[in-house]
Formats: structure tokens, sequence, C-alpha cells
């Protein structure tokens, strides 16, 4: 059984520097129904201390788990190679909880990785998963890593005043494989940023990250008005309703130099990752 350690304090001296060296996506179609007896006790259970209503209808409709869009992430990447350590990156919560993506990865990738799952930080659990990645390969050398980040769209219960807004457009994946010699990633993650501390928290972490006078693409979250990310480049805003994997996905096209920005303004996580040579 693998046991966690503290944080390092500083990079050991031969730790490896890990890049992007492969994005791919996927829109798995749904594969799993809940009308049965354990799905609406369980989530009648999950509602009922919330005074919130399962909605058996949507309980009844086709959805998609993680580990279907991880399976097929997994396909688009063959012949993938072992890897030493797999994480799955999510903000909506799965639809299955009888499955499980991070137990798929660790039986099916080469190598038997290390493998889990990040959430509860919004739409910015793929950047605590990159943060992540790259603290436990400095500490224990590994060369391969693998970043699926998972976002799907059927929730059964009301969402109240946050069901227009708020609910996932549809079913999506994104899998970002890391190992030495791929596309430079510098990353910013700080929690607890208000609204109010937003534009002076993105300069910060921009300025962190790229140089005064370099002109580089951004793509801002739904969470990031884009006249706050301007650095004399272009700006596009990801598409709604895909809270985590909306941001990556464009990086399946190209591995050019772009900087991703994204803040949940419920939990005050800020991401930024730049990705790319400094042309």
């Amino acid at each position: 059984m693998y046991r966690t350690t503290a944080p390092t304090l500083s990079r050991p001296a031969d730790a490896r520097t890990l890049g992007l060296a492969r994005v791919v996506r996927t829109r798995a179609t749904p594969d799993r129904v809940l009308d049965d007896e354990f799905s609406l006790r369980h989530f009648t259970d999950l509602t009922s201390s919330y005074g919130v209503a399962v909605r058996p209808d949507v309980l009844a409709s086709p959805g998609t788990t993680f580990t279907a869009l991880t399976r097929s992430l997994h396909a688009e990447l063959e012949p993938l190679g072992p890897v030493e350590l797999a994480i799955v990156a999510h903000a909506t919560p799965d639809l299955d909880c009888r499955l499980a993506a991070a137990t798929y990865l660790a039986e099916a990738v080469p190598g038997a990785p290390l493998s889990f799952s990040v959430s509860d930080v919004g739409r910015c659990a793929p950047f605590a998963a990159l943060r992540i990645a790259s603290d436990y390969a400095a500490r224990h050398g590994y060369s391969r890593v693998l970043v699926v980040i998972a976002d799907q769209a059927t929730l059964p219960y009301d969402l109240g005043a946050h069901e227009v807004d708020d609910r996932p457009a549809g079913d999506a994946g994104v899998a970002l494989l890391l190992e030495a010699g791929g596309a430079p990633v510098s990353l910013v993650h700080t929690p607890g940023v208000s609204v109010a501390e937003l534009p002076a928290a993105v300069a910060a972490g921009l300025a962190s990250l790229v140089g005064p006078d370099e002109r580089v693409a951004v793509v801002a979250g739904a969470g990031i008005d884009p006249e706050l990310v301007r650095h004399g480049g272009t700006v596009r805003t990801a598409p709604a309703g895909y809270p985590c994997t909306a941001l990556w996905e464009g990086l399946a096209d190209s591995l050019g130099r772009v900087v991703l920005v994204e803040h949940d303004p419920v939990t005050g996580d800020l991401g930024l990752a730049a990705v790319g040579e400094v042309r």
C-alpha cells in the first residue's frame, strides 16, 4: 500500500521536470442508466439532509461515467506505455458511485500507476491535479504522469437557483500525458481569492508566468472576465457548460504557447497555466 509523505520543501537536485507530451479529448457516448433501486436510494440518502429533491426522470436518462470517459481517452492514447502516476480531476460528481475512474487507471494502464482523484476545488481541479503531479514527480522521480480531466452532466437532483447557470452542458474528457521533453508547463494555483481580489491576483499570476513584453494567447475560463487577462495577444473565452474540460480541450489541437486562466468564485481557487516554449 502506498503511504503519502509530507510535501517537498524544495525540489531535489536530480528531480525531473515533466512537460506536456500528448493531449487527447473525448465526448464519449452515454454508457449508464441509474434506474435501479440502489441508485434511487443512494441519491435520496445524499439529498435528504439538504432539502433537495431527487429527479427520477433524470435517473432514467442515459449518462456517462468518468470510467467511460477515461476508457475512451485511454484508447486514444494507445500505445500509451507505462505510467507511474494517474490523477483524475473533476468538479461535478461522478455518475455512478459503484465505478471509479482512478481504479480503472490503476488496473488498465501499464505500470500499475498510483491513482487517485482530485476534486472540491471546482473549476480549478485540473490546476490542482497538475500541481500535485509535479510535486509527486519531483519527490519520487516519476518520469511519466497521466492527468485525466472529466465533466459529466447527469445530476439527478434539483439545483434550485443554480439550475440554469451552473448545470453542466454535456459530458467530456481530456487526458494530459506529462513526460520529460514535453512542452513546458508553468503553474500558479492560489486558493482563497475573492471576486474583489481577483484583478490583482490575476495580474500577479500573469506577471509571474509571462514576460512584460511577451505577446501571448490567453484562454479565459467561465470565471474570468476576458478584459482581466489581455496581455498584448489574443484572448479567447472557453465554451460554457464544461467546468473542468473547456479550458484544456484546445490543447489537443496545438501545443503552441498559451496561457490558461480560471477562477472558481465558490471555492475561491485561481488557476493559471502557461504551456509551451516562449517564442
